[in-house]
């Protein structure tokens, strides 16, 4: 087997591997609906970091849309003064 071959060969494998997994990161999606990273990453196995690295790439090509993001400095509720917003 040539060296191009070999890379050709290990090419295909690699897209039968992004092709599986954006499978199943489109499938886990489109069951739960509105979902988190971290959701998606739990019900796949991957951190939240990984699933969001993920997503990310599927929201490069317009397969998902992202609709929310938090800056990482706040915790969920806290305004920008860092009083509790109250509903």
């Amino acid at each position: 087997m040539t060296i191009r071959a070999a890379r050709e060969q290990e090419g295909g494998g690699m897209t039968d591997w992004w092709s599986e997994l954006e499978n199943e990161l489109l499938s886990c999606v489109e069951e739960i609906g509105l979902a988190t990273p971290a959701e998606v990453g739990r019900r796949l196995g991957f951190s939240e970091t990984s699933a969001a690295s993920l997503l990310a790439i599927l929201v490069r090509e317009g397969k998902v849309r992202m609709c929310l993001v938090q800056a990482a400095s706040r915790t969920p509720g806290e305004s920008k003064a860092g009083s509790a917003e109250r509903a």
